[in-house]
């Protein structure tokens, strides 16, 4: 059938996409199934496109990853130089003192946006570690060997 191809090659386009931000965000294939309830193996197929994610999977995705839905199609590219020019044209038309303020207050969010990844990165490294911690304190040690002498 003729629009098969579009549903595939949009699968592929979705999975790619979310392949990508899981990776911006920092996230293992593990990780993401561990959080969304899915198998390591079933978020691969997504990334790979050989299923298709429900609408509702799409909206855990985007809010996992902190992005917009768009952002799973691969519409939002997210390259400074587009958002430079969105930013230009907001302020295009203020004053030269609103704009003033306003290129302030993005560059005091965007120093709160980076502080808060910074602590977003520490988060799941301390995570890590706890979770290296309980795994390795709880599992059995295996009992010293000792030699025993052989008797005379």
């Amino acid at each position: 059938m003729k629009g098969e191809g579009v549903g595939e090659e949009l699968a592929k386009r979705v999975g790619a996409a979310i392949a990508a931000q899981r990776k911006a965000a920092g996230y293992t294939q593990s990780r993401v199934g561990d959080v969304l309830g899915l198998e390591k193996e079933t978020v691969s197929r997504i990334e790979t496109g050989t299923i298709t994610p429900t609408l509702h999977r799409l909206g855990q995705f985007a809010d996992l990853f902190r992005c917009p839905i768009s952002a799973l199609f691969g519409e939002y590219r997210g390259k400074s130089g587009e958002d430079g020019a969105q930013i230009a044209e907001l302020i295009a038309d203020l004053s030269p003192e609103a704009r003033r303020a306003a290129l302030r207050m993005l560059s005091e969010f965007a120093t709160t946006a980076r502080e808060r990844d910074d602590l977003r990165e520490q988060v799941e490294r301390m995570r890590a570690e706890l979770e290296h911690r309980v795994l390795s304190d709880s599992l059995p040690q295996a009992p010293a060997k000792t030699r025993q002498r052989p008797k005379v």
